[in-house]
């Protein structure tokens, strides 16, 4: 294990892997039972090797793997725990199916996706970056339903569909333990670097689909919380993170009404401008509020608030 990674046991055989990724924290997660081990995400390429595989192998049982999403950072190491466990079972929610396993794909999907009808970049420096974290590809999971139940011997996981962060977003559930893991389903005001700062905006759509998923997670008797990029929450925390999770959603749909109140603009446009007045981001994190942003904007044009012209670039405009 190289000093940069840390195991920690953060209750009765749930174990953290926790690796850096520049500046912020990224975790995956393994559940012990008798009989096997539930992975939730794999990490960064080479994340395996200093945190799953070390775990697995003291635990001397078989994993199953679930991943929560499509990105790079909780699936890129993949290929590298099924080199190590061949067969392993693999488990993904169904709307991100298509794009679990198929990097370019995911990437012309999710990180690629306003690149086009908006003025958004993605330049081929960041798509070969992209494909870099990404890994190697690896078979298609199963359909993990809403409410599966993973025994893992003398230990029984519950499946939720969390959706939001991605369409198909999936977290592990515990109950016996009171212990979520929960990946990205709720992203607080921000994901923060270790030095709790903000880092990178809270990223969804539609914005009613995740509140309903903050809102699921708050109602879970949670007495530890285990998210893709935060330190590990209390009780208390966690009644705290998951608050501050949807307030930020209502503010930044907030925030994303009075931009467009101060004149007609692109989508990159108007993210400058949210990211201007939300505050306490890096100057370079623009771009990412666009998943977001065009969520509560499409919330806005459905409530005829708003118009939207074609493009390239759409230009959207304060409904008359």
């Amino acid at each position: 294990m190289t000093a940069a990674a840390a195991v920690h046991e953060v209750a009765d055989g749930v174990f953290a892997c926790e690796q850096p990724d520049g500046p912020r924290l990224v975790r995956q997660v393994v559940i012990a039972g008798d009989e096997a081990a539930l992975v939730v995400d794999t990490g960064l390429p080479g994340a395996p090797a200093d945190g799953i595989l070390p775990v697995l192998e003291r635990l001397g049982v078989p994993p199953i793997i679930l991943l929560t999403h499509p990105d790079g950072d909780h699936v890129a190491g993949t290929a590298e725990v099924l080199a190590a466990h061949p067969g392993a079972w693999m488990l993904g929610g169904a709307a991100d199916l298509p794009l679990l396993g198929d990097p370019r794909r995911a990437i012309r999907e999710r990180y690629a996706r306003f690149s086009q009808a908006d003025d958004v970049p993605f330049t081929d420096e960041m798509e070969r970056r992209a494909l870099v974290r990404f890994g190697d590809p690896f078979p298609t999971p199963a359909a993990a339903g809403d409410g599966t139940p993973i025994d893992l011997g003398g230990r029984r996981v519950t499946l939720l569909a969390t959706p939001g962060h991605s369409p198909g977003h999936t977290a592990a559930w515990l109950a016996d333990d009171g212990v979520l893991a929960a990946a990205d389903a709720a992203m607080g005001r921000a994901i923060h670097d270790r030095d709790g700062r903000g880092y990178i905006p809270p990223m969804y759509a539609p914005p009613a689909t995740y509140q309903d998923t903050v809102a699921r997670v708050a109602a879970l008797p949670i007495r530890l919380l285990l998210t893709g990029h935060e330190p590990v929450m209390d009780e208390t925390g966690a009644a705290g993170f998951l608050a501050e999770s949807a307030a930020a959603c209502e503010r930044l749909g907030a925030l994303t009404a009075a931009a467009l109140a101060e004149g007609p603009a692109t989508l990159l446009g108007l993210c400058a401008r949210v990211h201007a007045a939300y505050g306490d981001l890096p100057d370079d994190r623009v771009r990412d509020l666009a998943l977001t942003i065009d969520g509560h904007l499409g919330d806005l044009v459905a409530a005829r608030r708003a118009i939207v012209e074609d493009g390239p670039p759409r230009v959207f405009r304060v409904a008359p």
